[in-house]
């Protein structure tokens, strides 16, 4: 290539071409690296080493940018032909990780040396995120001088932008995931990462109490000689216990008598509460003239189901109860001396010390008789720095939307 086609490639101002260039480029030596370590995972360094790198990062982007500002290389990377192709190329890998499953073991041989299962550990990720953060430094920083009113809203919204990624990039290391099964009237302070690693924690739980409250059980039709399911010609093929009749496959169903918790005596079911008690009906069941009446019970860890033959072809059967909501009361020490007693449920967890505390499962097999509460405990101490950031786009949003577009000769609200 001559000195002359070298310049008018990459001399200012940049157009799509050398921005979609760089881009693709930093994408294929990211694939190239993540190729020639045979799809190593890269994890970044805890605190404070990543506070440290992010400070080294901002020590040399801000000189180099006030020193440099005037060449072509830094006017274009602070240009919007820049900003667009990476962000393309960012969105790329993020389309990736939505159509293949991550944090999993890779399919093939292709997919674990191209990292395609844990992307945001790869060189290809974090070169395009270094790359993207360089760009949004620039552009901020150019806004800085002279900074109005009119410049506040777009150096809000990319300085927002800015820390979100700056600090999703270095606190991705520090935030802890740990599962922990507390069973009750134990106290557990321990738990395990996504590893199997046994984590000490600075909390310790007692599970006083757990609780389910579940949904009326449905029943549903299956074919004698295949446990199979009968499909019922796109109509519903479960019906819920809710009601004193329902219409089943061409079976009218009668329910005589519905126990929510109940134990078999003989060859009838009487009401219990004891653990292992099931759900059971008594349910008179007609077609074509033909009466048939009998128990269905969805059985549980101590007892058995019961089905209710109808013909030599079906038989009706109860279906264990699903949970409509469930709960864990908890007694939560710290070692700073806290001393808690909250309800936890799904999507309402309890947050202390930096910690969150979900509510994720229990013992499926036990059901409502249960006496494992599991729990899953999220720490994320660069999520303020999230939400910071978060806040800042919506503000320089809304300074966008007050002063609006600048008129001709002033300022534009553009990279």
């Amino acid at each position: 290539m001559s000195n002359e086609n070298r310049r008018k490639i990459w001399s200012h101002p940049w157009s799509y071409r050398e921005g979609t260039i760089a881009a693709v480029a930093i994408l294929l030596l990211g694939f190239a690296l993540q190729l020639s370590t045979n799809g190593m995972i890269l994890r970044m360094a805890g605190f404070p080493w990543n506070l440290l790198s992010g400070l080294v990062f901002l020590g040399i982007l801000i000189p180099a940018y006030y020193l440099l500002k005037h060449t072509p290389v830094i006017k274009g990377l602070g240009s919007v032909k820049a900003a667009l192709p990476a962000i393309l190329g960012f969105t790329f890998l993020v389309l990736l990780m939505g159509f293949v499953k991550q944090d999993v073991e890779p399919k093939s041989a292709l997919f674990r040396t191209l990292g395609l299962t844990h992307l945001v550990k790869t060189w290809p990720f974090i070169l395009i995120n270094l790359y993207l953060m360089i760009l949004l430094g620039i552009i901020t920083m150019k806004r800085l001088t002279p900074f109005n009113l009119k410049n506040a809203g777009f150096f809000l919204n990319h300085f927002g932008l800015f820390l979100v990624l700056f600090s999703t990039a270095l606190g991705s290391s520090d935030m802890q995931r740990l599962r922990m099964n507390c069973y009750e009237d134990q106290t557990e302070w321990r738990a395990v990462d996504t590893s199997g690693k046994t984590i000490e924690l600075p909390i310790a739980i007692k599970l006083l109490n757990f609780n389910i409250a579940e949904f009326r059980p449905k029943v549903t039709i299956i074919n004698n000689q295949t446990g199979q399911v009968v499909l019922n010609k796109g109509k519903n093929q479960f019906e819920m216990l809710d009601r004193n009749s329902l219409d089943l496959y061409g079976y009218h169903l009668e329910v005589e008598q519905f126990l929510e918790s109940s134990g078999k005596v003989g060859e009838a079911y009487f009401q219990v509460n004891e653990p292992g008690s099931a759900p059971s009906a008594k349910v008179k069941v007609t077609k074509d003239g033909v009466e048939i009446s009998g128990w269905v019970c969805s059985g549980s860890f101590v007892n058995q189901p019961e089905a209710l033959k109808l013909n030599d072809t079906h038989s009706l059967v109860m279906l264990p109860a699903e949970p409509r909501k469930f709960s864990s009361e908890l007694n939560i020490q710290t070692k700073s001396g806290k001393n808690i007693t909250t309800i936890i449920e799904v999507n309402r967890p309890y947050k202390i010390d930096g910690w969150t505390i979900y509510q994720l499962s229990y013992n499926t097999e036990m059901g409502r008789w249960s006496n494992l509460s599991v729990l899953e405990l999220v720490r994320d101490p660069w999520l303020p720095v999230v939400y910071l950031g978060i806040f800042l786009m919506m503000a320089g949003a809304g300074f966008l939307f007050i002063t609006g577009k600048p008129k001709n000769g002033g300022t534009e609200h553009v990279a």
